[in-house]
């Protein structure tokens, strides 16, 4: 009898998953920073493109990427626009992300896990988590992240339809404040921030 109430019991609350895990690791501080590399290795190519910066998280839904190496450039969420900003060449490009733009955004599975398990299906093993959108499109067919120790992202590697994969290796997460709005919405000097065309 303990036994079947035992077992019932564990049914009724399963361990938390990885996407869980990492959804708890995040709403532990209101920001977190860390180092990033990113390396872009197109279809057919053993090695590519290698980039780094750092990365700020504000969960749920605020995200700022800051390349240092070559050209350095700025992309940001603010939760409901995403912004490139690259001072060298004078642009800044807007979108805005609606539910459906923000759940295909290989982010949304990082910062989201609602939204990532609306948007993908959802495998977990251990500290791996593989998303498989629900609607594939030429941009995304993979998105498999791996947690460290410390249950935030280790790695996060996009896959697009043709094959090329974008590796996010991360490294040095350290908790922070929470930065203001106005952080996740950078712009070129001196102006205010891009918006989307309409």
């Amino acid at each position: 009898m303990l036994l079947t109430l035992l077992a019932l019991a564990l049914a009724a609350n399963p361990a938390p998953d990885a996407l869980d895990r990492l959804a708890g690791a995040l709403r532990a501080s209101p920001g977190w920073r860390a180092a990033f590399v990113q390396q872009y290795v197109p279809e057919g190519f053993d090695t590519g493109t290698t980039e780094r910066g750092g990365v700020t998280v504000a969960p749920p839904a605020r995200l700022r990427f800051d390349y240092t190496s070559g050209a350095p450039r700025v992309f940001a969420t603010d939760g409901s626009i995403g912004r490139l900003v690259d001072p060298g060449a004078g642009t800044c490009d807007a979108i805005r992300l609606d539910a459906g733009v923000w759940a295909r955004l290989p982010l949304s599975a990082v910062l989201d896990p609602g939204a990532a398990r609306h948007a993908f299906v959802v495998e977990t093993s251990g500290a791996a988590i593989r998303l498989v959108p629900r609607a594939p499109t030429p941009d995304l067919a993979e998105v498999t992240v791996t947690l460290g120790a410390d249950q935030l992202p280790a790695e996060v590697t996009v896959r697009d339809a043709s094959g090329n994969r974008n590796r996010f290796t991360f490294s040095g997460w350290r908790r922070d404040r929470e930065p203001p709005a106005a952080f996740f919405q950078p712009s070129l000097p001196g102006s205010a921030p891009c918006l989307p065309e309409e």
